[in-house]
């Protein structure tokens, strides 16, 4: 596994409601995983064709003529939903980004707001870029990080029973497929089928009714063997989470529980 593309994720923006596609994903975790405490950001042109076409198929000079398009709608579609104990807010990731005169290098500039986010100070899941870009529904690849960071380091099956309602918040879906059969057929089933296909993980579910109705879904999901096995930490390495700090994250955690 070491040959491949390792990406580092805070888990509050893992958490926030994205409103994106998949290619725009694709494009916002690794920007992330760049962030070294500058705002400004410059990558590789050729860093970023790799990225974007691992495991899709795509040859690079294709992904290159669409990447003018794949950048401005970045910009406008990668918006974060954070809550915490003073406010509710919505932010855009970016605030520029350039294709420099040399053809070579993408330059992004992050937006202030969301610095704290992107300093992981609520902690961070590692994933394999392998694991993300071989899927081609949004909703597999939410699903596939909420797994991954709930798993962590651990070796065992895990059950998560989500609220019907909070899994369509957190998959910014609750404005589509409201009948339930639409629902699960185009979300639940596309990510169990992508998700067990192709990623390290393997997950099933199951329908929980409260009288007739369907109010929730149990997941059970675990790593596939033991050298999947990912790291995640709710502590920095440089700077430990103080107590308010570590309280946020449990209570964020428990919102969708």
């Amino acid at each position: 596994m070491d040959n491949k593309l390792k990406l580092k994720q805070s888990n509050n923006l893992i958490l926030a409601t994205h409103e994106m596609n998949v290619q725009q994903m694709r494009l916002f975790f690794y920007a992330c995983s760049q962030y070294k405490g500058d705002l400004d950001i410059e990558i590789p042109l050729e860093e970023i064709n790799r990225v974007l076409t691992e495991n899709t198929g795509n040859r690079g000079g294709e992904q290159r003529k669409s990447l003018s398009k794949t950048i401005p709608t970045l910009m406008r579609d990668a918006i974060v939903h954070i809550e915490d104990e003073e406010s509710e807010r919505w932010s855009v990731v970016l605030t520029d980004s350039y294709i420099l005169k040399d053809g070579k290098t993408v330059r992004f500039r992050f937006n202030k707001s969301i610095q704290k986010e992107l300093e992981e100070l609520r902690g961070y899941t590692w994933m394999y870029l392998s694991n993300l870009t071989g899927m081609s529904s949004i909703y597999s690849v939410r699903i596939y990080e909420f797994f991954a960071m709930r798993l962590g380091n651990a070796n065992k099956s895990s059950n998560f029973d989500f609220n019907i309602n909070k899994l369509r918040l957190y998959l910014d879906c609750t404005k589509k497929y409201k009948q339930f059969e639409a629902f699960e057929r185009r979300v639940l089933k596309v990510a169990e089928k992508e998700i067990n296909e192709k990623s390290n993980i393997h997950m099933s579910y199951k329908k929980i009714k409260t009288g007739r109705s369907i109010t929730s879904i149990l997941f059970t999901f675990k790593w596939k063997t033991k050298t999947d096995v990912i790291d995640v930490q709710v502590i920095d390495q440089h700077k430990p989470m103080n107590h308010t700090e570590q309280m946020e994250l449990e209570t964020f955690l428990k919102e969708f529980e």
